[in-house]
């Protein structure tokens, strides 16, 4: 970690340049791995992403999770607010003014008013930059997934971590602000 630097603008250009040069997981691993999960047999909805190029890919989790009959939801802009995906998400992705894609859906979700994790098991993955293994999270300095998971509350949330084993970092430097996941998940 000497070499990546130790403030958060130093690690997240040292991870940015690593991840660029070394392959993702196999998404049947991913698949695999994060379905054979006691809280993903539990959960009724899954709060997935659109992998952007260096993050670990979902997208099989995604299907899974439909094809087993889980709500899917996918980020919007603002957190906390989702967009449903259906067995035809892929077909609907759309880019956003920040580069993320999305689903174009007409179901679009807040967390905050609608109370949609109150009474339900929930499995949120979240993507981020590097992690530690107690669950302190790096992500693109947005403060995106911090207010997300402040946001998700009620129910029984699990919020995990996935990265690949070379984002597991030592320590990361952290604000008050910043809000650590329930595990991490590195391949």
């Amino acid at each position: 970690c000497a070499t990546i630097g130790n403030d958060k603008s130093s690690i997240r250009k040292g991870m940015l340049a690593m991840l660029k040069t070394s392959k993702g997981p196999n998404a049947r691993d991913v698949e695999q791995r994060i379905t054979s999960l006691e809280a993903y047999a539990r959960a009724s909805v899954l709060v997935g992403y659109c992998p952007l190029g260096s993050e670990v890919d979902v997208s099989l989790v995604i299907d899974k999770a439909i094809e087993d009959g889980k709500k899917v939801l996918l980020p919007d802009l603002e957190p906390g607010v989702f967009r449903t995906a259906g067995e035809d998400w892929r077909e609907r992705l759309i880019k956003l003014e920040n580069g993320t894609r999305t689903v174009d859906t007409y179901e679009i979700t807040s967390i905050v008013d609608s109370g949609i994790f109150r009474d339900v098991a929930v499995v949120v993955l979240v993507p981020g930059l590097a992690f530690t293994e107690d669950g302190t999270r790096l992500g693109r300095g947005s403060g995106y997934y911090d207010q997300v998971l402040k946001k998700a509350s009620g129910g029984d949330i699990t919020t995990i971590g996935i990265c690949r084993r070379s984002q597991i970092l030592g320590h990361l430097p952290t604000q008050p602000h910043d809000r650590k996941v329930d595990m991490v998940i590195a391949f």
